[in-house]
């Protein structure tokens, strides 16, 4: 039995190395603010308005990123907050979060007929099957911060009538990267 358990031991402590040396797992957090202007907003032809924030993966950790071999997304969310509307007015809004690197534009997230309002909303949770996000638009988004290569991050909202105040949007991911320690 002792023979076993260590041979147990043995493959666990394997199975956590790669070539450069043990895989240990650090998690970060993202946290990206977009404030959507009203006056902006109500004015375009389409009752919308588009922000962008440019985003370094790089800065997601303090190890060197050719240590970084994979990194996963957690969770997703958005918050709308400091929004104020006359109540009984309500407002439906269409809300995408896309990115774009070297010219390519990806969609994310998608998201129509929500009534707009403050409060928080998970897009993705991992193991959770209800998510907005597709199988595919959880990879494009690890592959595009697993690149390490700054890129856009951009919120759109649209809206069926005009809104009464600015507010904000709040885009937090939380994310697992794997590194590659050495063991020499």
């Amino acid at each position: 039995m002792k023979k076993i358990c260590l041979f147990l031991m043995f493959l666990i402590t394997l199975s956590a190395c790669d070539e450069g040396g043990i895989l240990i797992t650090v998690p970060s957090v993202g946290n990206y603010e977009f404030t959507i202007n009203s006056d902006e907003a109500n004015g375009s032809t389409n009752n919308s308005y588009t922000a962008e924030r440019l985003v370094d993966p790089s800065a997601l950790f303090t190890e060197d990123s050719e240590l970084i071999k994979n990194i996963t997304l957690n969770q997703l969310t958005y918050e709308i907050s400091d929004y104020f509307g006359t109540a009984g007015n309500d407002v439906l809004m269409s809300l995408s979060l896309s990115t774009e690197l070297n010219g390519t534009t990806t969609e994310v997230l998608s998201v129509t007929g929500i009534t707009l309002a403050n409060g928080l909303f998970t897009a993705f949770e991992s193991g959770n099957a209800s998510s907005q996000l597709s199988a595919a638009q959880v990879a494009s988004l690890e592959a595009i911060i697993n690149n390490q290569e700054p890129f856009n991050l951009i919120v759109t909202a649209g809206f069926d009538k005009d809104i009464e105040s600015d507010f904000t949007v709040e885009v937090v991911w939380d994310i697992t990267a794997s590194i590659s320690q050495n063991t020499n």
